[in-house]
């Protein structure tokens, strides 16, 4: 029952993983074209405003004019992005916070649901735990024998 209990968390939480890297790499895709749509967009209009200043400049200063420009919104932009990232480094430096993302601490929080779901007292847990840990010491050949079918039932199917 245990080993069948465990197969099932562990293959639950490898489809939602699995379901959160897909989600992840559409949103990244996106995220890209995006920024080559923001890239082109911004290259008309810089070539634009090149244009426009080149009836009034000689087509060295408009060239000065537009790259200056240029040259300021990235110092602006360089600027937020290192407050940026100082914030987020001082957030970072909490670990309750990092005690959240870990995937080992989702996994026990999950368990930790279905057991209170439960009406099995923590105690049998326990006794259940310790049982198993000798009876897995001792015997090679039934630990084998568990990551074995534990591996094959996580595999996902090619049908």
């Amino acid at each position: 029952m245990l080993p069948k209990l465990l197969a099932e968390i562990v293959a639950a939480e490898h489809a939602k993983l699995w379901r959160s890297s897909v989600k992840l790499a559409i949103v990244m895709s996106l995220l890209g074209l995006a920024v080559m749509a923001v890239v082109v967009g911004m290259v008309f209009v810089l070539y634009g405003l090149y244009l426009s200043l080149v009836e009034t400049f000689p087509p060295w200063q408009a060239g000065v004019i537009v790259g200056g420009v240029v040259v300021f919104f990235a110092a602006i932009l360089l600027m937020v992005i290192a407050q940026q990232s100082r914030a987020v480094s001082i957030k970072n430096s909490n670990p309750p916070e990092q005690a959240a993302d870990d995937p080992s601490a989702q996994l026990g929080a999950v368990i930790g649901d279905i057991v209170a779901k439960s009406n099995v007292k923590s105690s049998d847990f326990v006794l259940t735990a310790l049982i198993a840990g000798i009876v897995l010491g001792a015997s090679p050949s039934l630990r084998q024998r568990i990551l074995t079918t534990l591996s094959d039932l996580t595999k996902p199917n090619d049908k």
